[in-house]
């Protein structure tokens, strides 16, 4: 009798299915583990199925780098979505700093939450940020993942300028790269200590400072 057949997984499916399984190489392996025998190990598909989905081993990378990009957007969208609602007087009327506060910390919170949960994960994309350091084609992926989170800051930032009816003090491009690396940079303390209280203080002290740079109406 003839072995049964493989049920045949759409492309796209089969993409998410890889690259979901890269990451988890990665958070077990650390980042340097990656390869695509590796994955395909993990997978329990041949070989030739992760070079038939991906063009390349940067193909998969970018994939892989989607995922966190992706995660965040999440985030953001949430956070944007609680302050469209909280950023408004029941009579409608713009309040500003507070509530600007507000939706910084539940945003910087949620990034907390996501770290905690997932510390090998977290672990794995920082590991790939490193070594872009050092490898000129991985610089050229991790620039565009980190150009495409700038760009989901500045719109939120954005978002709670004009919701709260005032202009932020600092150039959105350069305060979105402030944040970012502060929020990383907090990120990368705690998965040194582990010390969950003193990473949400940071963030909440953060939270607080970039909320004064706006200046309402």
């Amino acid at each position: 009798m003839a072995p049964a057949k493989r049920p045949r997984v759409p492309l796209e499916q089969r993409r998410s299915e890889l690259a979901e399984t890269a990451v988890r190489v990665m958070a077990r392996d650390g980042a340097w583990a990656l390869t695509t025998r590796a994955v395909a190990a993990e997978a329990s598909v041949p070989h030739g199925t992760v070079h038939y989905t991906f063009s390349s081993k940067d193909e998969l990378l970018r994939a892989v780098l989607r995922r966190d990009l992706n995660g965040f957007a999440a985030l953001t969208e949430t956070a944007r979505a609680d302050a469209g609602d909280d950023l408004a007087d029941s009579d409608g009327s713009r309040t500003g700093h507070s509530d600007t506060l507000t939706a910084l910390t539940a945003l910087f919170m949620a990034y907390a939450d996501h770290v905690i949960a997932a510390p090998d994960t977290e672990t794995a994309y920082l590991e790939l940020s490193l070594m872009a350091s050092r490898d000129a084609e991985l610089r050229a992926l991790v620039q565009e993942t980190d150009a495409e989170y700038a760009g989901l800051l500045t719109r939120y930032l954005s978002d709670l300028a004009e919701q709260a009816g005032g202009t932020w003090d600092t150039d959105l491009r350069v305060l979105a790269a402030l944040m970012q690396s502060t929020v990383f940079g907090a990120a990368m303390g705690w998965l040194e200590n582990r010390d969950d209280d003193l990473f949400r203080a940071v963030l909440a002290e953060a939270a607080t400072q970039f909320s004064r740079g706006l200046r309402t109406r």
